[in-house]
Formats: structure tokens, sequence, C-alpha cells
């Protein structure tokens, strides 16, 4: 099902309806490239059903570029936990853009690494300063 963009607002965030109505709305923002709807797919990376981080995860690997400067700054913040660091991870590896495939490689790498997410962290501000100053 394809909903419009409120609807699918309302309905990913429901966490009392079924997985597979939530994923559907979040397949459904797809179709909404926006500074919002980016933010409140990287929120939904935390959330508790696992179909519904994973959906949100591919439709921002599939936003390429666009989401790229929104999810550095998620993981450069302070305890990022688990689920943040394997979604940003997954979004990373098979982003629609090349060139941000092969400059994250270390931050990919930092991302799957056990214990804190220091390491994600400072490999994330990196290229944050790196993107921050470069022309768009």
């Amino acid at each position: 099902m394809d909903y419009p963009l409120e609807q699918a607002l309302k309905v990913l965030q429901n966490t009392q309806l079924p997985e597979n109505e939530r994923v559907s709305a979040v397949k459904s923002l797809m179709h909404h490239q926006t500074p919002e709807v980016i933010d409140v797919l990287i929120e939904t990376l935390d959330d508790d059903d696992q179909g519904v981080r994973w959906a949100a995860a591919d439709v921002l690997a599939a936003f390429g570029e666009m989401a790229y400067p929104s999810l550095l700054h998620a993981l450069v913040k302070p305890n990022v936990d688990i689920l943040l660091r394997q979604g940003a991870a997954h979004i990373l590896h098979q982003n629609a853009s090349e060139r941000i495939r092969k400059e994250t490689g270390a931050l990919q790498k930092a991302l799957k690494a056990p214990g804190t997410s220091v390491y994600a962290m400072e490999e994330a501000n990196k290229l944050l300063i790196q993107y921050i100053n470069k022309p768009h």
C-alpha cells in the first residue's frame, strides 16, 4: 500500500500497528525526500521492529547523498546505540551514491566494530567536517 505523506508518518509512528503496515508506511516515504522525512527515518533506525528499522535503512540508502549529512549528524551525537550504528553501516554500504560508498569505508568499519561508538563518532565527525567544507 502506498500512503500519502501525513498518513505514512502516522502509521509509522503508531507502534501498536503490525510491522508489515509500518514497513509499507516507510516504503511510502521513498517518494518524499525532504529533510523532515530523512530525520524521521533516521529516528526509525532505533525502532523496536527489525523490519521497520531495515526498511528505513533501505529507503535512506536509496536517498543517496541527500540523507548523508543528516546521518553524519546523528552519528556524531554521544551515546549512539548499536541499532543506529547497524542501520548506518547498512545505509553507507548500500548507498545509491557510489562516491559515498567509497568515501565512507573507514566509517563503515568503525560502525561494525564492537564496543563503544567513540571510534565511529570520530570517523563520522571527520567526514562531517569534510562535507561541510566541501562546496555544494
